[in-house]
C-alpha cells in the first residue's frame, strides 16, 4: 500500500536533478538518450531509479552486460512514449492489474479513453524494444526492454525484479 502510495507521488511530482540527466546521457549510446528524453517525466525518474538501483551489479557482470542492463533500465518503459497517458489513467492501469483478464480484454475494445491506457500497458515492452531496435541497439539490449515484465534470462530477471521494487 505504502509503496503504491510513494509510486503516486513520485509520479505526480518527478524531482529529477541535472545530474541525474548528465549521468544518464554519459551511459547511454548517444542515439538512446532522444528515447529517453521522449518519455515522461514520471517514466524517466523511475527509469533512473531502476537504473542506479542497478549499480552494485557492476562488478558481479562484465561490462558488455552491465552497459546492456543499465542500457536496458533507462529505457525499459520508452515504448509508453508513444501513447498520452494522463495520472488518473496510470492510476486506472494498476488498478486493473487486480482485475480478471477478461475485464481488462473487455474494456481494450471500450472508448480509447479507457483502452488506449490498457492497450499501452499490454503492449509498450514490444513498442520499446522496436523503438530499441530502429535506433540500432544491440540485441540484448532490445531483448531486455521486451521482455522486462517477462524475463527469461538472469539479467532479464535481475531487470525485473528491480523495476518491480520501484
Amino acid at each position: 500500500m505504502f509503496y503504491r502510495i510513494r509510486q503516486f507521488v513520485q509520479a505526480f511530482f518527478p524531482l529529477i536533478h541535472p545530474n541525474e540527466l548528465l549521468w544518464a546521457r554519459q551511459i547511454l549510446p548517444p542515439r538512446a538518450n532522444s528515447l529517453f528524453l521522449k518519455q515522461s517525466k514520471a517514466e524517466q525518474r523511475h527509469a533512473l531509479t531502476v537504473a542506479q538501483s542497478l549499480l552494485p551489479y557492476q562488478t558481479a557482470l562484465s561490462s558488455s552486460e552491465y552497459q546492456d542492463l543499465i542500457t536496458a533500465a533507462l529505457l525499459h518503459d520508452c515504448g509508453k512514449s508513444l501513447v498520452k497517458v494522463r495520472l488518473w489513467q496510470r492510476v486506472f492501469i494498476v488498478l486493473m492489474q487486480q482485475m480478471p483478464g477478461s475485464i481488462w480484454t473487455f474494456l481494450q475494445k471500450g472508448p480509447s479513453l479507457i483502452a488506449a491506457p490498457l492497450n499501452m500497458a499490454e503492449h509498450h515492452a514490444h513498442w520499446g524494444s522496436s523503438l530499441a531496435q530502429t535506433i540500432g541497439l544491440n540485441p540484448r539490449t532490445c531483448k531486455l526492454i521486451y521482455e522486462h515484465h517477462t524475463p527469461t534470462t538472469k539479467l532479464g530477471q535481475l531487470l525485473y525484479k528491480t523495476d518491480n521494487e520501484h
